[in-house]
């Protein structure tokens, strides 16, 4: 498909660079206007990387909820069945990867919470957040100053 995603979103940087950018004369405008110019390119990069990092991350998540599976309260251990016996989504379908990832993280963010929980099986689930963490493609691009520090020596 012409023109690709990443070529608009390359495109729409480049018109807000050299359009826009020059007859904004607010700075903070510019600055907001800087930041959404560095999301975009962030975004342009990280989008081809979603849908593999969804299906691992849905992959992952079912196997952590399956290991907690047996200290769940029966409520959520249905819910849980439910999703589960659901088909996976097609690859190539970011929609409904995130869909899915989207009923994981929530039955995960209820699991965390079951009473029955060992020490072992809360570390695992830190373990399993921090390693997500660092495989998310999409990752926050600050370009705002942050305000001077107001500590007193």
């Amino acid at each position: 498909m012409r023109p690709s995603i990443e070529e608009q979103l390359q495109g729409t940087c480049r018109v807000l660079e050299t359009v826009v950018a020059p007859c904004v004369n607010d700075p903070m405008a510019r600055t907001m206007l800087d930041g959404l110019i560095a999301n975009l390119r962030m975004l342009t990069v990280a989008l081809p990387a979603v849908p593999a990092f969804l299906r691992q991350d849905n992959a992952c998540t079912v196997q952590l909820l399956s290991a907690l599976a047996s200290s769940l309260p029966a409520e959520l251990t249905a819910r849980l069945s439910d999703t589960l016996n659901k088909p996976e989504p097609d690859p190539a379908d970011v929609a409904a990867l995130g869909a899915r990832n989207q009923s994981l993280r929530e039955l995960l963010a209820q699991a965390v919470c079951a009473e029955r929980l060992t020490d072992d099986q809360h570390r695992t689930i830190v373990k399993h957040m921090g390693e997500r963490a660092s495989r998310v493609p999409m990752r926050y691009v600050a370009t705002t100053p942050s305000p001077p520090s107001t500590a007193k020596t």
